[in-house]
């Protein structure tokens, strides 16, 4: 056909950074917490390895791993006694976690994940293979399916007085 053009676009490797923060649909910012005031992070959604390209759980939903960037984690034993930060994946009520593996400052790979919506949260643990999240939050954050949550239909904001 005459007078078709095809466009390919690309998307970069990384979005764009203000403060060195990536934002982005595939990014997220980690919190740190009263006991790790200087902690603070970044993750970013990646598909899981997959030989079709996008890997998906067997009901269709998508599976990623997490590229974590963690500063100012604290040693561990700081904190009491622990050897090591794992980090889970929770569903928003907190009613299945999952184990992802472990996190230091710097670069990290963890998961996969498969959750629709989900909370990051990284923990002082005192194993790094441990199966069960004892320890403190270190690190928190929300998947970015997580931020179209509205909170209109939680109990706290139904039958409110007219």
């Amino acid at each position: 056909m005459a007078g078709l053009v095809w466009v390919t676009f690309a998307l970069p490797a990384r979005a764009p950074s203000v403060s060195g923060l990536a934002h982005g649909p595939f990014d997220m910012r980690l919190f740190g917490t009263p006991r790790t005031p200087n902690a603070s992070g970044t993750g970013r959604l990646v598909y899981a390895s997959s030989p079709f390209g996008v890997a998906v759980a067997k009901d269709g939903r998508a599976r990623y791993d997490i590229e974590i960037t963690a500063t100012g984690l604290p040693d561990p034993k700081t904190l009491g006694p622990y050897t090591a930060f794992v980090v889970w994946a929770t569903t928003a009520d907190l009613a299945q976690w999952v184990r992802l593996g472990t996190v230091t400052n710097g670069n990290t790979t963890v998961g996969p994940v498969d959750f629709n919506k989900f909370l990051i949260v990284i923990t002082a643990e005192a194993s790094p293979t441990s199966n069960t999240h004892d320890g403190p939050t270190v690190l928190h954050g929300t998947s970015p399916s997580g931020w179209l949550q509205t909170f209109l239909s939680h109990p706290l904001f139904r039958n409110l007085p007219q």
